[in-house]
């Protein structure tokens, strides 16, 4: 990468306190303008920038801007649902849980959506490539990730995960108030690092002050532990299933999409000799889709698989 991009990029992302790359924050949490204040109706969304300036690409973003906004409406009823566990009103603690399944619900009706104008192969072949990283990808040439060249003609080798939506704060944050742990992937080779891996990683990718909200949430997060001991009936218990059952259904959902969107074109790819190296036909080299890597690095389906398999474990008899 020559200096002239290189370097006011590294000083920008420096001031954010984000890694030099095309992260989930820029591709679609400050990258989209609306019609309307409620940033939930997707067709009154709009893309500010695309690499492809294709409406399957801007379709793909606005999908995530439309759940990070509904899903933003759970995260007080999250925070009330702490206090009441503190004041041991079970009551309420249900009533929140309650509106946390609608809420993932809704979240997971709206990444259903995402098949309505944007098409599998376009997103494969044209959108994919462009939104992974340099991490992980000696199978499309980058061995040693991207060379940033500085003003002074020096500079020094970059690999970084490409957009994910693991690196949505959201996501997490239902995690995380729900008590679901995650480890590290079984079959991703080396082990990232932090107690829950690739996830934990993926907080670098996230705006600094969504990374300190997430850090404090997990040091009071009380809710699990509360149904766990709590002596207040069958209600809470229900609830709290009903929530975690709910964001298993979500990953579900996700798994769907990865299928449909990633792992058949995979399987209908040709390879071209004049097509040159990148994340799509590199993938195509793979014997199997358990071995087809995410833009954000990891094995994609193991992963995937994993986390759903975690959340729904959860549950509590």
């Amino acid at each position: 990468m020559p200096a002239a991009i290189s370097a006011p990029f590294l000083k920008v992302s420096s001031h954010l306190g984000l890694p030099p790359t095309a992260a989930a924050s820029a591709q679609v949490l400050w990258n989209f303008t609306s019609r309307d204040t409620d940033l939930t109706k997707i067709e009154n969304l709009s893309s500010l920038h695309t690499f492809t300036g294709t409406k399957d690409e801007e379709w793909f973003y606005l999908i995530s801007v439309a759940i990070e906004a509904r899903g933003a409406k759970v995260i007080p009823i999250m925070l009330r649902a702490m206090d009441a566990v503190r004041l041991n009103n079970a009551e309420l603690v249900s009533q929140c849980l309650l509106e946390f399944a609608d809420c993932v619900e809704d979240v997971g009706i709206m990444l259903e959506r995402m098949n309505e104008n944007c098409s599998p192969d376009i997103f494969y072949h044209q959108i994919r490539p462009l939104l992974a990283g340099s991490k992980n990808m000696s199978a499309a040439g980058l061995p040693k990730g991207v060379f940033y060249e500085d003003e002074d003609g020096k500079g020094e080798w970059h690999q970084h995960s490409g957009g994910s939506n693991a690196q949505s704060s959201l996501i997490q944050f239902l995690d995380i108030v729900l008590g679901v742990e995650h480890h590290p992937t079984k079959s991703s080779g080396a082990e990232p690092k932090g107690k829950h891996g690739f996830l934990q990683e993926m907080r670098e990718y996230m705006p600094g002050g969504h990374r300190r909200f997430l850090e404090h949430i997990e040091s009071v997060a009380n809710i699990r532990e509360y149904v766990q001991t709590s002596t207040s009936g069958e209600q809470v218990t229900a609830a709290y299933n009903l929530a975690v059952a709910r964001l298993g259904e979500l990953r579900d959902t996700h798994i769907k999409i990865v299928t449909r969107y990633i792992i058949g074109p995979s399987r209908r790819a040709a390879i071209s000799p004049s097509s040159g190296l990148n994340l799509a036909i590199a993938s195509t080299n793979r014997k199997s889709a358990d071995a087809l890597p995410g833009t954000g690095g990891t094995v994609l389906i193991p992963f995937l698989k994993q986390t759903r398999d975690e959340t729904k474990a959860t549950s509590l008899s």
